[in-house]
């Protein structure tokens, strides 16, 4: 993985250890704070210490933050737990690898602030739902692979079991620093993909498996649907008339869906794109009848 804003700094004195794989540096003359990620690290180094860039224990260096957000990680490190911290850290880490790019530095606070609050909901024997953790696994299966192998990471390194719940929870965190996103905004489209699939399972009087090819179908089919309305993007339907004409029940339907988008999302919805619903909606009824 590349060291995602490296600094010039041929030196680093460590301001804070996090656990025994992460610390916190600072590149000495320029005070540029740095996370450095190496096995064992934390344990074989103390405080005021100088580490060397070339120093074999490392294996990762990053900027967390830019300078105007600097102060909300100094806010953060000096009140969430430096255990919760490491973690994370560990996390975004193994997580930029494997997808070959950095992630937004907004997670950097926003996923350790979410894993320490988790954590106190399980001390306090508090039950943590997830309500949209199906749609979560079938719109983002890389990030939630990623947040799978997170969860396994926390666990290990905290001693606590987390619930599956989390791992949705994760995900979305992920995708969204992925993707330059609010992890608000990718919880909003979550939810209503979820209240569509409930719309249409209300109306065709069925219960989609959740993990059914009937299901995923859906999911991503409205998940692109989104997208391209968000986008703008021209989707011409040739066979608009035939779809209204030969399939009226699964258009209507349709109908209902555009409404709930323009709804939530305050966008319009192109009738070509209504169209492209109904026919995947029939198709879905086709399926069930089979």
């Amino acid at each position: 993985m590349p060291n995602f804003g490296q600094s010039s700094e041929q030196n680093y004195e460590v301001t804070k250890v996090l656990n025994n794989n992460v610390v916190l540096a600072e590149g000495i003359g320029s005070r540029e704070e740095i996370v450095v990620i190496g096995k064992g690290l934390g344990f074989s180094n103390s405080i005021g210490d100088i580490l060397s860039t070339d120093d074999p224990k490392i294996d990762k260096t990053f900027v967390a933050v830019n300078k105007e957000n600097k102060e909300k990680y100094q806010r953060l490190v000096a009140n969430v737990d430096k255990e919760v911290i490491g973690v994370t850290e560990e996390i975004i880490a193994m997580a930029s690898e494997e997808l070959g790019e950095e992630l937004d530095e907004h997670i950097h606070i926003a996923l350790a602030d979410h894993i320490q609050f988790s954590l106190k909901r399980l001390k306090e024997g508090m039950e943590i739902l997830n309500p949209f953790l199906a749609e979560t696994q079938t719109l983002y299966s890389t990030e939630y692979n990623l947040a799978k192998k997170s969860v396994a990471l926390i666990e290990k390194r905290l001693g606590i079991e987390m619930p599956v719940a989390e791992v949705g929870f994760i995900t979305l965190h992920l995708h969204a620093a992925k993707n330059n996103l609010k992890v608000s905004k990718t919880v909003k489209y979550t939810s209503l993909i979820k209240s569509m699939i409930e719309a249409v399972e209300e109306e065709l009087a069925i219960k989609l498996s959740r993990e059914s090819l009937n299901h995923a179908r859906l999911v991503t089919h409205l998940r692109f649907a989104l997208k391209r309305i968000e986008d703008e993007t021209p989707n011409q339907n040739p066979i608009l008339a035939t779809i209204k004409n030969n399939f009226n029940d699964a258009y209507q339907l349709a109908e209902e869906l555009a409404r709930m988008i323009e709804d939530r999302l305050e966008l319009e919805v192109p009738i070509d794109e209504v169209g492209y619903i109904a026919l995947h909606l029939q198709r879905l009824k086709k399926n069930i009848n089979q």
